[in-house]
């Protein structure tokens, strides 16, 4: 039976209710997490929810955003070569007076980074996709430590199974094997012909979810090289302050350590505390003589700043975009402005209160993100004149959250129909886009309400499907 929505639909309403409980009970397990067994990395068995029932998206609708999506990373590359060299110098202060302190520390550490390792960065690029039309909007450049990633995986392996066990096949598209090679590759570009048996990831107190999301993917990728390389990786989870440096060797419990992961971040507490990230630091200071992928540098083009800088025609002919990139940007970024330096667009936002929203630069989980929509007009000029006489902080043209219908089965095997709003956001690993996409969704229960979109706020995981040719009829899905 071919993998459409209308076919799944059909199938699960011919499908006795305790056999949809006995395969959703199966799909949980494979959520299971419990291989870790580091005391120090303790948090729940599965901090995120994911609907058993995966979404099918037509796989032209995918490949003509990643299409899309591959000359904006081209641009993101170019703005930062471009603001590195000596003519780019105006457009750099701009971008690091977005930052917050602890943002241009992390650039200001990074004294080298290759074009090599600037063009395989893990990304993951936020934003929504209209499934019907194609239509794209960028919300995020992900860098910093993009999470998740396990997290997706885990959805796309429990969707397989609900599917197989229904009757139709499907290969679960995963991350995982791309992360390995992201590592791999990155090693023997700098170390021809040699394997990085021991890799750090080093990780940040301060979300729990990180403690699985990513030890679970590291624990994976060890399996994976075994299978494909036939080596022994061995990726040590640790936090910057055990690491250390003996001589010119990178030490992590009195193992030398061939390369670093890096997920860590502002690392403020640890300054607080006293605890000694010195070596970490120089480490990170040096990603030409110590390998670190995705170097601190990230945060230069991870503010949401380049989305104003990218709105502005004057920028993108400085930058030197060519005739398609120019349009591509202009069709898939929201325009944006600083009202500190776009003070000619002050009385638009004013006026046209219920299309803007406004959010830090530096920030991340929806922290500060303000809706125009839900202020009195008092409160959205306070809020305008506070963020116009502070740096970092922009005003973009809002997003319109699309909608679609899903389905979901309870405890007892009965189908349930819900509508959500949902994001889109492809990862670009390693040089390329990986044909994955977390895709995270907010159940519409209130009329009208705003809310964010991410997992800590309650978002829950969609898996969505590419198949070929195969539109998901309205009647079900209205």
């Amino acid at each position: 039976m071919k993998l459409t929505n209308e076919n799944l639909i059909k199938c699960l309403e011919e499908t006795p209710p305790e056999e949809l409980v006995r395969i959703c009970r199966e799909c949980q397990k494979i959520a299971t997490y419990d291989k870790i067994k580091d005391e120090r990395l303790k948090s729940d068995p599965m901090p995120v929810t994911v609907f058993p029932v995966p979404y099918i998206v037509t796989k032209d609708i995918i490949k003509n955003v990643t299409a899309k999506l591959e000359l904006f990373i081209d641009v993101l590359i170019k703005l930062e070569q471009y603001i590195l060299c000596d003519r780019g110098g105006p457009l750099y202060n701009r971008l690091m007076n977005s930052l917050t302190p602890g943002g241009r520390h992390l650039v200001e550490e990074c004294t080298f980074e290759s074009d090599y390792s600037l063009k395989r960065r893990h990304r993951r690029i936020d934003g929504y996709l209209n499934f019907f039309t194609g239509d794209f909007s960028i919300i995020e450049v992900n860098q910093a430590a993009p999470l998740a990633i396990d997290f997706y995986d885990v959805s796309q392996r429990m969707a397989s199974h609900f599917l197989n066990s229904l009757g139709f096949f499907y290969q679960p598209v995963l991350l995982a094997h791309h992360i390995l090679n992201w590592f791999v590759d990155e090693y023997t570009y700098r170390y021809a012909g040699k394997f990085p048996h021991n890799i750090a990831l080093v990780i940040e107190h301060g979300y729990l979810p990180k403690f699985i999301d990513l030890p679970q993917m590291a624990l994976i990728c060890e399996e994976l090289a075994r299978e494909k390389y036939g080596e022994k990786l061995s990726i040590k989870v640790c936090f910057p302050y055990e690491i250390s440096l003996s001589g010119e060797k990178i030490m992590f419990d009195n193992q030398e350590i061939d390369m670093i992961w890096r997920n860590s971040v502002y690392m403020t507490k640890y300054r607080e505390e006293g605890l000694n990230i010195k070596d970490y630091e120089t480490i990170c200071h040096n990603p030409d003589k110590y390998l670190i992928i995705n170097a601190t540098r990230v945060w230069l083009t991870r503010t949401k700043e380049v989305f104003s800088l990218l709105s502005n025609e004057e920028c993108r002919k400085e930058i030197g975009l060519s005739e398609e990139e120019d349009r591509i940007i202009k069709e898939i970024v929201p325009y944006s402005v600083n009202l500190k330096y776009e003070t000619h667009m002050t009385d638009t936002v004013i006026k046209e209160k219920d299309l803007w929203i406004t959010k830090p630069a530096d920030a991340g989980f929806g922290k500060g993100v303000e809706f125009g929509a839900a202020h009195s007009e008092k409160s959205w000029m306070d809020i305008i004149k506070e963020r116009t006489d502070l740096d970092g902080f922009i005003f973009q043209k809002r997003v319109t959250y699309p909608t679609i219908g899903v389905t979901d089965i309870d405890d007892d095997g009965h189908l349930i129909n819900h509508r959500v709003e949902y994001d889109f956001c492809p990862h670009h690993i390693n040089g390329a886009f990986t044909g994955t996409a977390l895709t995270r969704t907010n159940v519409l229960e209130e009329k009208g309400k705003v809310k964010k979109m991410n997992l800590v706020g309650g978002g829950i995981i969609l898996p969505v499907i590419g198949a070929e040719a195969c539109p998901p009829l309205q009647k079900y899905y209205v």
